[in-house]
């Protein structure tokens, strides 16, 4: 069964006239008949009465009607209910990225962003890298943000590297290791190490890492996140592998001491998105992104060349 033989019954039924019927159908008479005629066949019965100067339906004709215009106020406030769902949908941008987001300085990026749109809002979700990912594939966000060398290989997605990332080790002042800039895992194969491990993409990052650099990292089995093993570094309990830009937003206080590691991983930090399905929102976001890390990026390099100390709470990125 065509929605067009509905549309046509409706018609014929509410105007009582062929003529005026296919007017405001706009459709030719002769469309409008045969339109008819398909749909009486399809049911079997006769609709219409023919032969009369005023239209008339039968009496199955009559309880068919009945049908049809339930038929179409449904499917009239199916529409309208996706009209408004898509409104709305115009009106927020999905987006994806770490767990404690706002350590990465994703949050300050999309307070930016959202700050001086009127009637909009990004509705945001912390989550791990694969579920991310997953997100992403299933249509259930429009963008991510995390490491693109720890999502899989997805050629597909149209990605826009934001910044280049590293691993930094964090100790605490009192520790012997905090009287140096540069350090090879190798050295710290007796150290005690908590890993987050709200994300275990990232968690088997580090492990590898130390794994790669030739020994299994004596490491606690805590399932915990940063704020409590930032306590326990200040203690001088426990060190941590972490990347440059959260241990930079997140270890702020001078008590601590951020390392460079000779064997870390390069990383970048990435936004990736189903180009086929972006808003024009989604694309201005994304420039939006470009911008903002360029502008940081430039106000980390202008403070490195004067010599001095960046407010992290204002330019970490």
């Amino acid at each position: 069964m065509r929605f067009d033989h509905l549309r046509c019954f409706a018609a014929i039924k509410k105007y009582g006239s062929f003529s005026e019927a296919a007017e405001n159908l706009y459709i030719s008479q002769s469309a409008l008949s045969k339109q008819l005629k398909s749909f009486e066949d399809e049911l079997g019965v006769t609709l219409v009465e023919r032969g009369h100067s005023v239209i008339k339906l039968t009496p199955i004709g009559e309880r068919i009607a009945l049908y049809v215009q339930v038929i179409l106020d449904e499917y009239d406030r199916m529409v309208l209910e996706a009209k408004d769902y898509t409104k709305s949908e115009k009106k927020k941008l999905r987006i994806a990225s770490f767990c404690e987001m706002s350590q990465y300085g994703i949050t300050d990026l999309m307070v930016s962003f959202e700050h001086d749109i009127p009637n909009f809002y990004i509705e945001s979700k912390e989550c791990d890298h694969l579920q991310m990912f997953d997100l992403l594939s299933n249509r259930q966000t429009d963008i991510i943000i995390g490491y693109r060398e720890l999502w899989p290989e997805k050629p597909d997605y149209f990605s826009v590297p934001l910044k280049k990332d590293d691993l930094v080790l964090v100790v605490h002042e009192s520790h012997p290791l905090a009287k140096i800039d540069r350090i090879s895992l190798a050295d710290l194969h007796q150290e005690r190490f908590c890993f987050p491990r709200e994300d275990e993409t990232l968690f088997k990052l580090f492990y590898d890492t130390c794994v790669a650099a030739g020994f299994a990292p004596y490491h606690t089995l805590s399932h915990v996140r940063l704020g409590t093993i930032k306590r326990y570094i200040l203690q001088g309990m426990r060190i941590t592998l972490q990347t440059r830009i959260r241990a930079a937003n997140f270890f702020t206080e001078p008590v601590f001491h951020l390392i460079d590691v000779k064997e870390s991983p390069s990383l970048t930090l990435t936004l990736m998105a189903n180009d086929a399905l972006l808003s024009e929102l989604g694309r201005k976001f994304i420039q939006f992104a470009r911008g903002y890390y360029g502008y940081y990026q430039d106000q980390l390099q202008k403070a490195a060349e004067n010599k001095t100390e960046l407010n992290t709470s204002t330019f970490a990125v």
